[in-house]
């Protein structure tokens, strides 16, 4: 799948440098989507953890979803209805969220508050095959696609105190990986006058990332002493926890992986990022 890709990529890279009888520059923002894959999942786990665990509970993690973005394409027209164009952008996807509670161990109550932040950048380069249809004298309607290639980089950062054991830690990860993937869509171009246009369009970007491997720390104190741990091969990994009930999670671990009792189905983390993407422009030919 990604040498056709790249192979595809690599075509229309040379189609795109080739001399054209009209050029535009596009420049566009608005809002784009992920799925967030095996991250997601494991924030529903960890909500149920707490919501089986807490005597009470104050508080939601929420799923990564959507942000900002914006990007920019140079296409090359060779035909009046028939482009191809060059384009990159970025878009970042984040999420914070706190939960309060309380619980019991052992019979003797605690107090705890977990916060939960998590970020998605992502550099997006494309290549699009455009055709170009003119239902109306000052309207067009642009039909696109063709690959992606992705720069992505996933942060994370946890803090977490509790009265339990006067505990007070923070677990952070951060790690950058590549993905290969498409994207198709459709647009609405308005002309404004010769040469400039006002854009309207949406197209759904397919990708994910896999073996996130970087920075993971985990710092604090407790009653049992100071809390430093550090790698700097650390992988995230989605597995499921059997612990009365079977929870979905997301930690850091080494090449093996997590192990333990109540440990299953653990697998390198897999991050969708995939999702529906909304903008807005202007567009100018010479």
């Amino acid at each position: 799948m990604k040498k056709t890709v790249l192979a595809a990529a690599i075509i229309l890279w040379a189609a795109s440098a080739a001399p054209a009888q009209v050029v535009s520059f596009k420049l566009a923002g608005g809002l784009a989507s992920i799925d967030g894959g095996d991250y997601n999942q494991a924030l529903t786990g960890l909500n149920r953890t707490f919501e089986d665990t807490s005597s009470s509970l104050t508080g939601r993690f929420e799923p990564l979803r959507s942000g900002l973005h914006f990007q920019a394409e140079i296409i090359n027209w060779f035909f009046p209805a028939f482009g191809v164009g060059l384009g990159g952008g970025y878009y970042r996807v984040s999420r914070e969220n706190t939960v309060t509670g309380q619980g019991l161990s052992s019979g003797v109550p605690y107090d705890f508050r977990s916060t939960v932040s998590a970020r998605v950048s992502a550099i997006p380069i494309f290549i699009n095959l455009h055709v170009l249809l003119h239902p109306l004298s000052r309207l067009a309607v642009d039909v696109f696609a063709g690959p992606v290639f992705q720069v992505v980089q996933f942060n994370f950062e946890n803090p977490l105190v509790s009265s339990l054991g006067s505990l007070d830690q923070t677990e952070t990860f951060t790690a950058s990986q590549t993905a290969f993937g498409g994207q198709a869509g459709l647009g609405l171009n308005f002309d404004l006058f010769p040469g400039a246009s006002l854009v309207v369009e949406g197209c759904q970007r397919f990708g994910r990332v896999s073996n996130l491997q970087g920075n993971w720390s985990l710092r604090g104190t407790s009653d049992l002493g100071p809390i430093s741990q550090t790698s700097s091969e650390a992988v995230a990994w989605y597995y499921e926890l059997a612990a009365g009930a079977v929870y979905p999670r997301l930690g850091f671990f080494g090449s093996g992986g997590p192990a333990g009792e109540g440990v299953s189905n653990a697998r390198k983390a897999e991050l969708d990022l995939s999702g529906l993407v909304v903008s807005a422009g202007v567009k100018l030919s010479f």
